[in-house]
């Protein structure tokens, strides 16, 4: 088996470099770092990050997930957002269930899209796109990782390199800004994902976790008042209560001009997600510093994802600018 200590330092390091590529590429995280910490709230706590990949002859959700899997993740569930015709599952740390809520890594969810769903016109562009894509060699990540449980420093160091190399961006070719049109005009996620590649589109915070905010919409007040953020408002501020098992918000995408093949257009880099889970019914007793990870709701609901992820969208007006 190995020593399994690596695996999860290959984890750690991985998500961390991961969010701070995110970081970088979206000021309103690093804005809401910065209050957090004006109120005297350094630790941030993860809930998840989602990575959309285009579907291809080596790429998509079973090229992610058969990554993650070799760093340690393990499948917890998957949903669809017909609309979007959009494919997603989620994965956990394998020692997150009894590990305290506040030291697990979050939970990494995975996309991509159903070809068959799409029009000729579009499906034809995506797959002459995802086909020029840089095969990754699952072979390889799996000896590293195995390599690395052996306490082998330079395979970590390289899984750790490979990996992120693979997940910060698009390894195919800019697309020509008809091309995007063509694909933004049926499905505004797909051409986000076009641009961008499988990067994190957003990372989420456990607002559940933090002892200082009572409910979602306290924290969503914090956002808009003190923060100065507006929040996506499709399917209200706040998706999802109680019954549901989980709450819902995010901040609209910071929309800014970007460079493509033979021109430019207006895209959000990403947005910021919260959570509020809920804890489980017969577990409610607990203190919150004794919660594990499996003490909340652990999933997730289409429907509500079906809204936050449309914090990518711009507006008709943008779009027509």
């Amino acid at each position: 088996m190995g020593d399994q200590t690596m695996l999860k330092k290959i984890r750690r390091a991985v998500v961390n470099q991961l969010w701070e590529s995110y970081r970088a590429n979206t000021p309103h995280a690093a804005l809401i770092e910065n209050g957090l910490a004006q109120k005297g709230l350094p630790q941030l706590y993860l809930d998840h990050f989602a990575i959309i990949d285009l579907p291809g002859p080596h790429t998509g959700i079973p090229c992610l997930r058969e990554l993650f899997e070799a760093l340690g993740f393990i499948a917890q569930g998957r949903g669809y957002l017909p609309d979007k015709q959009n494919d997603f599952l989620w994965l956990s740390e394998n020692d997150s269930f009894n590990t305290p809520a506040r030291l697990v890594l979050p939970q990494v969810v995975i996309a991509d899209f159903r070809l068959q769903e799409l029009p000729t016109d579009v499906r034809n562009i995506i797959l002459q796109y995802a086909s020029l894509a840089t095969p990754l060699s699952l072979t390889h990540i799996k000896e590293l990782a195995q390599q690395a449980t052996q306490s082998d420093e330079a395979a970590a160091e390289t899984l750790i390199e490979q990996t992120l190399h693979y997940l910060t961006g698009r390894d195919w070719p800019l697309p020509t800004v008809a091309e995007f049109k063509t694909v933004q005009a049926f499905n505004e996620l797909l051409a986000w994902v076009l641009v961008f590649g499988r990067r994190p589109n957003h990372f989420t915070l456990s607002v559940h976790l933090y002892e200082q905010f009572s409910c979602l919409l306290d924290f969503n007040h914090f956002i808009e008042h003190d923060m100065q953020l507006t929040l996506n408002n499709e399917g209200g501020h706040i998706k999802g209560n109680e019954a549901n098992g989980i709450a819902q918000s995010s901040t609209e995408g910071e929309v800014k001009t970007i460079e493509l093949a033979d021109g430019t257009i207006n895209l959000p880099t990403g947005f910021v997600e919260f959570v509020w889970r809920y804890q489980n019914k017969e577990r409610t007793q607990q203190t919150l510093p004794e919660t594990h990870w499996d003490d909340y709701f652990t999933g997730f609901v289409a429907a509500h994802a079906n809204h936050v992820i449309e914090s990518l969208y711009v507006n008709e007006q943008i779009k027509l600018s």
